[in-house]
């Protein structure tokens, strides 16, 4: 597994079946992920909301 050491701003190219994979995954987060995620992770799917 990968550790983040630093953020920052990337570019990545995506297929929209990718990107709607990566939206469901980041849904589940909720019920399966740890509660120090949840926040996270909802940032992260309303970011993909708005650049779908």
């Amino acid at each position: 597994m990968a550790k983040i050491k630093s953020t920052g701003t990337v570019d990545v190219e995506l297929t929209l079946a990718e990107l709607e994979l990566i939206r469901r995954a980041l849904g589940l987060v909720r019920d399966f992920g740890d509660m120090a995620d949840w926040d996270p992770a909802t940032a992260l799917r309303a970011d993909l909301e708005v650049a779908w």
